[in-house]
């Protein structure tokens, strides 16, 4: 019952701030008019910084990061990750500490507010039972890439169940190679517990871990069985190592 009350007060209280990012909106989007197109993406991830970090904190979370070491200074850089709840894309962008846009599935174009935010990123919304808008996005996030902007991609297409890692959907791998991207893999651990458990929200300890880059000069890069492997073995190595130890 208590659980049932605090997550009826936590949900209040993200409307709340979802209101206050709405009344915020039409300023930001002014703000498009004075500054230089990578000023205005830098600031839209850092509100929408401030705004993972709201999220994520007031559940009673705790998120911890490593490996940030192997985020590349500069060049194209795309993230690509396991998918395990719909909190993954406020723990990404409120700690991981790089700007990001995302590539998301078409529903999230639906969701007021949040969509409208999504896309100052920039991020873009992917329709994959549409080959041509999927080439067509790809194309245009592959263009911000180059420009200095790294996007984040969930190969797996849909959130997976309790922690699991599915099957990679290789055509995500179209998205990095389109702009010779650094590959940076990603594990994230800890955000299904937070509400995927019951519908209700529980504190979780988060961790996102940064794996080491695949660069575009590197053998396994051009062969997506293979780097699709090696990929989700490594993701699924970060998920077991908590689980062995305790």
């Amino acid at each position: 019952m208590l659980n049932k009350i605090t997550s009826l007060l936590w949900k209040i209280l993200f409307l709340i701030v979802m209101l206050v990012t709405l009344f915020c909106l039409p300023f930001k989007l002014f703000t498009k008019l004075l500054f230089s197109q990578r000023s205005y993406r830098l600031q839209s991830w850092q509100f929408a910084r401030v705004w993972g970090w709201i999220t994520i904190i007031t559940t009673g979370s705790r998120v911890e990061v490593v490996g940030r070491e192997n985020i590349p200074a500069s060049g194209p850089v795309c993230f690509m990750g396991n998918h395990q709840s719909y909190f993954d894309i406020p723990a990404l962008v409120g700690f991981l500490g790089s700007p990001m846009g995302f590539i998301a599935k078409q529903e999230l174009a639906k969701v007021p507010v949040l969509s409208q935010w999504m896309t100052q990123l920039p991020s873009f919304f992917l329709d994959r039972d549409n080959a041509r808008q999927a080439v067509k996005v790809f194309k245009e996030a592959a263009q911000v890439m180059r420009e200095g902007q790294p996007m984040v991609i969930f190969p797996e297409g849909l959130r997976a169940e309790r922690g699991q890692v599915t099957d990679f959907h290789l055509g995500s791998f179209k998205l990095a190679q389109m702009a010779e991207a650094v590959i940076v893999p990603f594990a994230i651990d800890g955000t299904w517990r937070i509400m995927e458990i019951d519908g209700n929200i529980h504190a979780s300890r988060v961790k996102i871990t940064i794996l080491p880059p695949v660069r575009p000069q590197d053998p396994i890069y051009s062969d997506k069985n293979a780097l699709a492997s090696h990929l989700r073995s490594s993701i699924e190595t970060c998920l077991e190592t908590p689980r062995q130890e305790g």
